[in-house]
């Protein structure tokens, strides 16, 4: 085709497409060199769009050019609630081609396994439910059910050679002891530390890559929190503490359980907080945290500690560790997913081009796995 055809598209499709992806339009007719009247008119109209415009917007809003074409609006991606109280306006493209990639996951897991198949994998939550129903978070019997449930001893905990083995080995139990599957990708840490999917099968947790080892940790079981009350959420645990009920209730469920009670002492020195959280594979600050939680320090002690640990931890530059293609992918979409999706190309339940589009790498690789 020539490219400086013009073309007529479907202009309803355009404009559900760039909302989805939360681009503002000044950016993208910025982004692509053209007016926002003009830009305006194509959403309007769909009419006289140059060959090359079309193929750059396919390309900013991540979608087939063949997609702009299509009669019908798709279904747009269900996001999880957003218990910040924050509208769609202040999540970033990134965050947005997360939420897809996410849903998009779980659709294939769908085609694959049927509602028997994870009702059968998720009978712990039934067994939560029955043994608990909507009691809080916070009853002493909670969190050990859950450490029971998950299989990691608190003495595996302290075992592990460092903090990294630790959230490899809890991300492995989430995935095999209660069949959440645990993706991570980049997003703004300012918008999203992590979120979940619990309102159908299968259920996810994605948390934020750009994070410290610590608070992907942290995370995990403030999303079990949600998990375990049926509620697809986005949420910044780090950032609330003193926040909404519901958040502290799940930050307060995510300490206890990181930290059970009989293993805590008052500790009033930084350095000893630092190296005993060392040692536990958690934040200084959720260490502390959890001291005022079950009054080992005074109000006056936790806010002075807090300020310490604050003026002592400095945000850490990223590293560029080099990785292949096959482990960033294992590393993004975890383990479970990752050889899901390998298993059912070799059994001929999708093509390996399906699979290496969904793992994001080359058949080759698949193949070698």
């Amino acid at each position: 085709m020539n490219k400086t055809s013009r073309l007529k598209i479907n202009p309803e499709i355009l404009k559900w497409a760039r909302i989805e992806s939360g681009y503002p339009i000044d950016y993208i007719a910025r982004k692509i060199d053209i007016t926002q009247q003009t830009y305006l008119l194509w959403e309007d109209q769909g009419s006289s769009i140059p060959f090359s415009k079309l193929k750059s917007l396919a390309k900013i809003l991540k979608r087939q050019i063949a997609f702009f074409f299509l009669l019908d609006i798709p279904q747009s991606t269900k996001k999880p609630r957003d218990f910040r109280n924050l509208m769609d306006d202040f999540l970033s493209p990134e965050t947005h081609l997360v939420f897809r990639r996410a849903r998009r996951y779980l659709d294939i897991l769908k085609e694959l396994n049927d509602n028997t198949f994870y009702s059968k994998k998720y009978e712990w939550l039934t067994e939560f439910k029955n043994k608990f129903g909507n009691q809080s978070l916070l009853k002493d019997n909670v969190s050990s059910w859950i450490r029971e449930k998950l299989q990691y001893t608190i003495n595996a905990q302290i075992s592990d050679t460092n903090i990294e083995k630790a959230y490899k080995n809890w991300r492995q139990s989430f995935e095999n002891s209660f069949g959440i599957y645990i993706f991570q990708f980049s997003m703004p840490i300012d918008e999203v530390q992590g979120f979940c999917y619990a309102d159908s099968y299968p259920y996810c947790i994605v948390v934020n890559n750009n994070y410290s080892t610590a608070s992907k940790i942290f995370t995990l079981f403030h999303e079990l929190g949600h998990i375990l009350k049926k509620q697809s959420a986005i949420c910044l645990p780090d950032s609330a503490f003193e926040d909404k009920k519901e958040e502290f209730e799940y930050n307060s469920f995510a300490g206890r359980t990181l930290l059970p009670e009989d293993i805590m002492r008052p500790l009033f020195h930084v350095g000893d907080i630092f190296s005993y959280s060392r040692k536990l594979k958690v934040s200084s600050e959720v260490y502390l945290r959890q001291q005022r939680s079950l009054g080992l320090i005074n109000q006056k002690e936790f806010f002075a500690l807090l300020e310490d640990i604050h003026q002592a931890v400095k945000p850490k530059k990223k590293g560029f560790a080099i990785s292949s293609p096959l482990q960033k992918s294992i590393n993004s979409r975890g383990p479970k997913f990752f050889y899901t999706i390998v298993d059912a190309a070799r059994q001929n339940r999708i093509t390996y081009s399906h699979a290496s589009d969904m793992l994001g790498i080359k058949i080759n690789h698949i193949l070698a796995t």
